[in-house]
């Protein structure tokens, strides 16, 4: 009998985990390097400076597309399961700014322009350094209490079920 895949409550499977690591780590970095290269005038090889702005534009799509893929899932487990709460209402706080910010650069007043990007740089720094924080932090949370107990995916809990109570019928 296969016994079904266990993990830990909040931790996203690989298929989603992954992918969604890859499009943070790409949006992070294209904005960095747009930040160097547009504001502080530093000369990186390369791509040139819209090039980085458009893929930073293109990345942020996908992560607010990650986001709302995970927010069902992980945070709704994690919460229910009181994990790793202070950094991940910090990220979705964030993430929220980062988005609202996004946004009023390309549809706000042209007076709050200035205010809108010193915004979307600080708190795009400010993430740079909480995500690899929340992921550390969830490692550790789960180490710290290997007593918790695991979860079963849906999916898989739901097809353990019938197996599970054939196995204790008479």
């Amino acid at each position: 009998m296969n016994s079904p895949k266990i993990r830990r409550a909040g931790r996203l499977p690989v298929w989603q985990r992954i992918p969604t690591h890859i499009v943070f780590a790409l949006c992070a970095l294209s904005g960095l390097l747009f930040f160097l290269r547009h504001e502080l005038r530093l000369e990186i090889p390369g791509l040139e400076t819209h090039s980085y702005l458009v893929m930073h534009g293109v990345s942020s799509a996908f992560t607010l597309l990650a986001i709302g893929a995970i927010l069902p899932g992980h945070l709704r487990v994690a919460w229910i399961a009181r994990r790793n709460r202070v950094s991940g209402i910090a990220m979705l706080l964030v993430m929220c700014l980062l988005m609202l910010s996004g946004l009023m650069l390309y549809y706000g007043s042209e007076e709050m322009r200035d205010a809108t990007v010193l915004t979307h740089w600080i708190v795009g720094g400010i993430v740079i350094a909480a995500f690899p924080l929340h992921l550390v932090l969830g490692r550790r949370d789960v180490a710290h209490d290997p007593a918790a107990p695991p979860v079963l995916q849906p999916l898989q809990a739901r097809e353990a079920l019938p197996a599970a109570a054939s196995a204790t019928a008479p």
